[in-house]
């Protein structure tokens, strides 16, 4: 019994750990899949305000598709009645574009009546917009860069 119990622990042991590394292989494969896949997958718009006071939304900022413009200015304003088209060197003055740009349309919304809203909420809203295109420590303006 005694015997049993000494390669019936070892066993045990072995057959747990097998199924435990079985799971564990799964999650880290599905995990890694999961990473891969969403790299590979372009980013569209690096716009990361997405508030709308009077349904103004702000405009997106995309990579520069300009073969011949791209390497100086990396970054494009589109879905802009203002900046439509532009291109710009680094990612913050696109971003204060955008959100300027947002401004001026939502005091327009604001000035013309019938609005629910005031301009000064127009600068809060200003304000908030280049806040959350700020790149933090975590994320590091190089993220916008990476392949």
């Amino acid at each position: 019994m005694k015997c049993q119990g000494a390669v019936g622990l070892p066993l045990l042991a072995a057959l747990v750990a097998g199924v435990m590394a079985g799971d564990l292989m799964e999650d880290l494969r599905r995990d890694l899949e999961l990473d891969l896949f969403a790299r590979q997958q372009p980013i569209t718009n690096f716009q990361r305000f997405t508030s709308a006071l009077g349904s103004k939304p702000a405009a997106q900022i995309v990579s520069n598709d300009d073969a011949d413009d791209a390497k100086n200015n990396p970054f494009k304003i589109t879905n802009s009645q203002r900046s439509n088209g532009d291109t710009f060197t680094d990612f913050n003055t696109a971003a204060n574009r955008v959100c300027d740009d947002q401004k001026n349309d939502c005091a327009d919304v604001a000035n013309g009546g019938g609005a629910t809203f005031k301009v000064s909420d127009c600068d809060t809203q200003d304000n908030q917009c280049k806040q959350a295109n700020t790149p933090t420590d975590q994320d590091d303006q190089f993220l916008y860069f990476c392949d």
